[in-house]
């Protein structure tokens, strides 16, 4: 028995199909049959326990940046006050802010490092909560800031209040609420890092 070869066998089953949904050939080569949708990837779970010896690197370079950055803004705002103002109360007031500056650049990295653990975990209903909440408290305290007339020392305490709770709730989110360690299979896993 003689078999047909598999370019023609192919043909033959496209025929097939062809007939079977009652196209002929001339309108399925005008009008090709669409190509069925590709089957959506499963979604697999985020393995924090894999990741952490990564996160944990990525924190600390977080905090590494972060300092240089507020010794950068210290020494500006200080010894470099006179290169940004002659105005000695402009000068004062940047001072006077410099602690809470300094609170904010320190924070800042952390939560948006945070924020990509929730963004690898795929957690979109989790940052769009979290994003909810801390842009509703901050409008609050904003409208409280503007009663109350605490200034420009107040919108930096807004802002140290909206990175703060970032890091709080990110971290909340992402780890589950749970304490900011590792499982133990982490642990074991994670090489000596310092």
């Amino acid at each position: 028995e003689e078999h047909p070869p598999p370019a023609a066998a192919a043909a033959t089953a496209e025929e097939g199909s062809a007939a079977a949904d009652g196209r002929s050939p001339l309108v399925q080569f005008v009008y090709p049959r669409r190509p069925s949708p590709p089957e959506a990837a499963p979604r697999t779970s985020f393995d924090m326990a894999a990741a952490w010896p990564t996160l944990r690197q990525l924190l600390r370079c977080t905090a590494t940046i972060s300092t240089v950055v507020v010794g950068l803004a210290a020494t500006l705002l200080t010894a470099g006050a006179g290169q940004i103002s002659s105005d000695p109360a402009v000068r004062e007031q940047m001072r006077a802010v410099l602690p809470l500056m300094a609170a904010t650049l320190s924070t800042h990295g952390t939560a948006i490092t945070l924020e990509g653990v929730l963004l690898a975990q795929k957690d979109f209903a989790g940052l769009a909560a979290t994003y909810t909440a801390v842009g509703l408290s901050c409008a609050a305290l904003l409208a409280l800031v503007r009663r109350s007339g605490a200034g420009l020392l107040g919108v930096w305490g807004v802002y140290v209040w909206y990175c703060l709770l970032r890091v709080v709730l990110f971290a909340g989110r992402g780890f589950g609420w749970r304490a900011l360690k590792p499982t133990p299979q982490a642990a074991e896993a994670a090489p000596a890092l310092g």
